[in-house]
C-alpha cells in the first residue's frame, strides 16, 4: 500500500537521507601526487663504490616510498658537469645531486671539511660527528644560504695515500713530484714540494702515458683496479690523506620542504642507510681487489715515519692558514670531535686489529 506524505514531510525526509549518505560515506583524503626528481651524479655508472652509492640511494627511495618519490639518476656523460653540480642544483637544472663536498670548496670553503681532511675522521667517527657531534647542523647552516640541504649518502672508508713511480724515502723525495690529487690534501702535500695536478679519474692512465704526472691518488682498490696503476706507478703508499671520504647529496631545500613530512624523513633515513651500506660494500670489494692488484705487480707499503711526520705538520699548518670564518668553525668542530673519540678508536679497534 502506498502512503502519500505531505510535501513538507517529503522535503524533510530527503534532507535527512542526504545527510546520512554524506556522513556514512567513507572519507577519502587527498593523496599527494607522485613526484619524480632528477639527480645529477658526479660518478660514471662504471665506477664501483661511488656510482653504486648513488644508485643505492635512488633505488631505495623509490621502493621505500612505494613509488611516491622516484629519483632519476643522470650520468655525467649526459650532463657534462661532474664537478659543477652544486651550481646546477641552485639553478634548478637538477632537483638534487650525488657528489662530494670538496669539489665545491672554491665556492663554499667550509664544505671542504665535510668530505675529508688528512689524518681526520674514520667513517664511523664521521657518522658519529654528523649525528651526535653537531656536524650535520653545521653542514646545513653553511649551505642554507645557497638553498641547499646537504646529506651524507656514501662513504669510501680508508683510501691509500697514492701510487708513485719512484720510492719515497724522505720528505725531500716528494719535491717536484707531479701528483694527481685535489682539494685540501693537494694543498697539504703541496707544502712539501709536490705539484698537485687536478685530473678526472678517467684521464689518469693517459696522463701517465703522456708523462704529465709522476704519481696519483684515485679512490679505493675496487676502483683503482680499473686503472693499470701497476704498469705506470706500482708503488702504493699507506693511508694519510683520506681516512674516509664522504659522498653527499645536495638537495634543493625548497623542493625538500614541499615534500610531505614522511617523505622528508624517508629521504634522510635512506641517505644514511645508503652511506652505511657503502662502507660494507667497500670492505667487501676492496679487500680482494687489492690482493688482485698485488698479484699483477702492485706493491703496497707504509710511509717512512719521517714522511708521515712531515705530512702531519703540513696538515696542521694548512688548517692554521684557513681564513674563512665558516671553514674555521667547521674545522674546529671536526678536530674537537676527533680529540673526543680518536684515543678510544685506537684503544678498541686499533687494539683488535693489532691482535690479528
Amino acid at each position: 500500500m502506498r502512503i502519500s506524505l505531505p510535501a513538507s514531510r517529503r522535503r524533510a525526509l530527503a534532507s535527512i537521507t542526504g545527510l546520512a549518505a554524506v556522513l556514512g560515506a567513507p572519507r577519502v583524503s587527498a593523496q599527494p601526487r607522485d613526484v619524480t626528481w632528477r639527480m645529477g651524479s658526479s660518478w660514471p655508472t662504471n665506477l664501483p663504490i661511488l656510482s653504486e652509492a648513488a644508485s643505492d640511494f635512488a633505488d631505495s627511495v623509490g621502493k621505500a616510498s612505494g613509488g611516491r618519490l622516484q629519483i632519476q639518476v643522470v650520468d655525467p656523460s649526459q650532463h657534462g658537469i661532474p664537478g659543477g653540480l652544486l651550481q646546477a642544483v641552485k639553478e634548478g637544472k637538477f632537483d638534487l645531486a650525488h657528489t662530494t663536498a670538496h669539489y665545491y670548496a672554491k665556492e663554499v670553503p667550509a664544505i671542504d671539511f665535510f668530505t675529508t681532511i688528512p689524518f681526520g675522521l674514520t667513517a664511523d667517527e664521521n657518522h658519529a660527528w654528523l649525528n651526535f657531534g653537531g656536524g650535520q647542523q653545521l653542514f646545513e647552516s653553511v649551505l642554507a644560504p645557497h638553498g641547499i640541504l646537504p646529506l651524507t649518502a656514501g662513504n669510501t672508508s680508508v683510501q691509500f695515500g697514492g701510487w708513485f713511480q719512484k720510492e719515497i724515502r724522505s720528505p725531500a723525495d716528494l719535491k717536484g713530484v707531479r701528483m694527481r690529487i685535489s682539494g685540501f690534501p693537494g694543498q697539504v702535500i703541496g707544502r712539501l714540494g709536490a705539484v698537485p695536478v687536478e685530473l678526472p679519474i678517467g684521464k689518469i692512465a693517459q696522463a701517465f702515458e703522456d708523462k704529465q704526472i709522476d704519481a696519483a691518488e684515485a679512490v679505493v682498490p675496487a676502483l683503482d683496479a680499473l686503472i693499470p696503476f701497476e704498469k705506470h706507478a706500482p708503488l702504493q703508499y699507506g693511508p694519510w690523506h683520506e681516512p674516509d671520504a664522504a659522498l653527499h647529496l645536495f638537495v634543493d631545500s625548497a623542493k625538500f620542504a614541499a615534500l610531505p613530512a614522511d617523505l622528508q624523513q624517508l629521504v634522510r633515513q635512506v641517505a644514511q642507510a645508503a652511506a652505511l651500506r657503502s662502507i660494507a660494500r667497500g670492505l667487501h670489494q676492496n679487500a680482494p681487489a687489492l690482493r688482485a692488484m698485488e698479484a699483477r705487480g702492485a706493491i703496497a707499503r707504509p710511509w717512512p715515519p719521517s714522511v708521515l711526520a712531515a705530512l702531519h705538520q703540513a696538515t696542521a699548518d694548512e688548517i692554521a692558514s684557513v681564513s674563512d670564518p665558516d671553514a674555521r668553525r667547521v674545522a674546529a668542530s671536526l678536530l674537537a670531535y676527533k680529540a673526543r673519540v680518536a684515543r678510544y678508536s685506537v684503544d678498541t679497534i686499533g687494539a683488535v686489529l693489532a691482535t690479528r
